[in-house]
């Protein structure tokens, strides 16, 4: 026959099992708040990427050589953070389909503009400002994948919140309602 359970066994299992419950929530959140964290930065440095775009574009047109080598270096780096990530920041683009995809069209047509716009034979100015702004919306619809997946997590993030009010709430009346049981 089992032994009951003495009231510091209770009192501790019904503790223990509220303080779990409270670590994964806050984990939970902590990872939802990197994320959000991680994809701001990302949206950062996107928009640094139209900047550059517009700067490279208006010094193709001016034909400065030296320049337009130190532009391309710079926005294949931002290209390349945007790649490769940078946890010290948090820097990363979010994992979903949708940011993945329009992070590989930016990819693709950087890859193709820069072939074009480092070549001996540069594109005319008027040419040069059309590619510009194609290019520029395909970093705007990258910007607004990322910003919709920032925009689920941050729902993410408010219903944690409340989960935890909630289990704040829920533990309280809990070891309330158990200490006038047990004792």
């Amino acid at each position: 026959m089992r032994r009951p359970w003495t009231l510091s066994t209770k009192l501790g299992a019904i503790g223990g099992t509220l303080l779990l419950v409270a670590l994964v929530s806050i984990g939970l959140t902590l990872w939802v708040t990197w994320q959000l964290e991680g994809g701001a930065a990302a949206v950062n440095e996107a928009g640094r990427m139209r900047m550059q775009t517009w700067r490279l574009a208006q010094t193709l047109a001016a034909g400065d050589a030296a320049r337009i080598e130190v532009l391309l270096e710079q926005f294949d780096q931002s290209v390349a953070v945007l790649r490769s990530g940078d946890p010290s920041r948090p820097l990363f683009v979010p994992r979903d389909q949708r940011s993945q995809e329009s992070f590989a069209v930016v990819q693709h047509d950087w890859a193709t503009l820069r072939s074009g716009w480092s070549a001996a034979a540069r594109p005319a100015a008027a040419e040069v400002a059309r590619q510009a702004e194609a290019f520029v919306e395909r970093i705007d619809a990258f910007v607004s994948a990322i910003e919709l997946q920032l925009a689920q997590l941050t729902a993410i993030l408010n219903a944690f919140q409340f989960v935890l009010v909630a289990l704040a709430i829920i533990s309280a009346v809990t070891l309330l309602y158990s200490a006038y049981l047990f004792v």
